[in-house]
């Protein structure tokens, strides 16, 4: 048990704690944990629920914890919204069953043992539960038991109400055609009978719901109408789970809660900078599970970090290809060391280059959940991205809900931006997709060309997106195209510079047709396909990328 403390290691270091009682807008891709989060939420506050109806404390939450993918199959969003509005006062008069059950109650107690103090002392209640959390099972269900008067039969007026509630009021609820917000008032209100409760609501899996949901019709829609009577009751805080870049992402405004992102922007340099300190300590602690005043071992001991080389290492690759997501990265940091391991036959220093051979088998194992004519159209979606130098694209009102509606660590496509209107969606290949199938992902600090080391050492993301079409799509295939640099031009016509050194003259009317929207000037990268037009070298059939 010792051992078990000593390399706990806490995920919030530095940020507030999560179980505070508060509007929260939880995002976070499939696998990142917003289930989780909720959970632990739940499991917290039911936990807390024990020492308010002992003690007779003023504080009584009542945590209401809702799956919103129990709705997916309704289509019309009144009848959504009244789903939920039942589901809701159902969950509330349904928490005391949690109460009579010893053996959950038990089983949530010895986890919040395992709690550190800062996240309890955030609780009014925080004397009491670590006076329970100290105590064994055994204990614990006897101390609760006798107390709340569960064996004696006198129950707390709380849990005598929830079930009255139930048994009676709920069934004519259940009856009403229009539910809303007032009759969750009057649920609360006979539950805790001026105790000076409140409601903790714990929703999860927003982004299962019907599109239709979260339409807007004369500026509103049904979300936000839900979303606005939950906000402004005093007597309710909401925690709600999105998929960013999603139709539920839509709340916006601060009003709604702050948002707590459960992965790190990695792409952006200061986002990169605070997941790699994370991940450093996280290692090192592990590394040293009986201290972490003086760390004994360091990262480098076991990693090749050297600060002189500008190829980068193997933390910063398995940083990118998790995305951000912690799970993924201890996923692919294991991955990683066994790789190593593996190869040597024994211990030795993990390399950048048993990163990325990590990373191409994790793609591999990936790409092989998808079937043969899936992988048809992926694979020509790869040759333009390579043939653009662009691990970004749009591809509109070609669905690619296959390739991205998978969990965290299969999706070989993440939405990046989600289109609406005459805008088209962003995508993005998966990071460890695109090193298997060397997709560029980095340009050169200076310049547009390609960083081939995929490294901030001395280079950056690439922005560009690729916009493909039919005819992207088919120049994708020719063989013999190949990249330059505008060098010079006048009017309608001028010259590119191949990588080569070589010179080519083109004109602007030998662009392709899906890029002549673009503007073309000097240093802007082109692909052409090389000819001789008698002795002169010119490009044709250009593409502006």
């Amino acid at each position: 048990m010792e051992l078990e403390t000593a390399l706990f290691v806490s995920p919030i270091n530095g940020l507030a704690t999560p179980f505070d009682y508060e509007n929260s807008i939880i995002k976070g891709r499939m696998g990142s944990g917003k289930t989780m989060y909720l959970r632990a939420n739940h499991a917290y506050y039911l936990s807390a629920l024990v020492p308010s109806l002992i003690h007779n404390h003023d504080e009584v939450i009542l945590p209401v914890f809702i799956r919103l993918n129990d709705f997916q199959h309704i289509k019309e969003p009144s009848e959504i919204y009244r789903a939920i509005i039942i589901k809701v006062i159902e969950e509330l008069t349904s928490i005391y069953l949690h109460l009579v059950d010893m053996k959950h109650l038990a089983a949530i107690q010895s986890g919040i043992k395992h709690l550190p103090d800062s996240l309890l002392g955030a609780h009014k209640l925080a004397s009491n539960i670590k006076l329970l959390a100290q105590l064994g099972s055994e204990e614990y269900i006897e101390r609760v038991t006798n107390e709340l008067g569960l064996k004696g039969g006198l129950k707390p007026k709380f849990i005598e109400l929830s079930a009255e509630y139930k048994n009676i009021s709920f069934t004519e609820l259940k009856k009403k055609p229009n539910p809303g917000i007032k009759d969750i008032e009057d649920c609360y209100k006979n539950l805790l009978e001026g105790q000076g409760g409140k409601i903790l609501l714990l929703i999860d899996e927003a982004g299962s719901l019907d599109k239709s949901f979260f339409k807007e019709n004369d500026d509103s829609c049904f979300f936000e109408i839900l979303m606005n009577q939950f906000r402004t009751s005093s007597f309710i805080r909401t925690k709600i789970a999105v998929y960013p870049n999603s139709y539920s992402d839509m709340l916006t405004e601060t009003r709604y809660g702050d948002a707590v992102n459960l992965e790190d922007d990695v792409k952006n340099q200061a986002g990169f900078e605070v997941f790699r300190s994370r991940t450093v300590n996280m290692i090192e602690n592990y590394l040293n599970p009986n201290s972490y005043e003086e760390v004994s071992i360091k990262i480098s001991d076991i990693f090749d970090l050297s600060t002189t080389d500008t190829t980068g290492d193997a933390i910063e690759q398995i940083i990118y290809a998790s995305s951000g997501n912690m799970r993924r990265m201890m996923q692919l940091l294991d991955l990683t060391m066994e790789t190593a391991y593996l190869e040597n036959n024994g211990p030795t220093k993990i390399t950048k280059d048993h990163a990325l051979i990590t990373l191409n088998k994790h793609a591999q194992k990936a790409e092989a959940e998808f079937p043969s004519q899936d992988l048809d159209l992926l694979n020509s979606l790869t040759k333009v991205c390579k043939a653009r130098s662009a691990f970004k694209f749009k591809f509109p009102n070609v669905p690619l809900h296959k390739y991205t509606n998978r969990s965290e660590e299969f999706n070989l496509v993440n939405v990046m931006q989600l289109g609406s209107g005459r805008r088209a969606t962003v995508y993005e290949f998966d990071y460890a997709y695109s090193v298997y199938k060397d997709i560029p992902t980095h340009r050169m600090i200076d310049s547009e060309k390609v960083n081939s080391f995929r490294t901030n050492v001395n280079g950056r993301w690439l922005e560009r997106e690729a916009t493909i079409s039919d005819e992207v799509l088919l120049h994708a295939d020719l063989p013999g195209k190949i990249e330059g640099t505008v060098d010079y031009m006048k009017g309608e016509s001028g010259f590119i510079v191949c990588d080569h050194g070589e010179q080519y003259f083109f004109r602007v009317g030998d662009v392709i047709e899906s890029d002549r929207s673009k503007p073309i000037y000097q240093s802007k990268r082109i692909r052409f396909y090389p000819s001789m037009l008698g002795d002169s070298k010119s490009a044709v059939l250009l593409e502006v990328i």
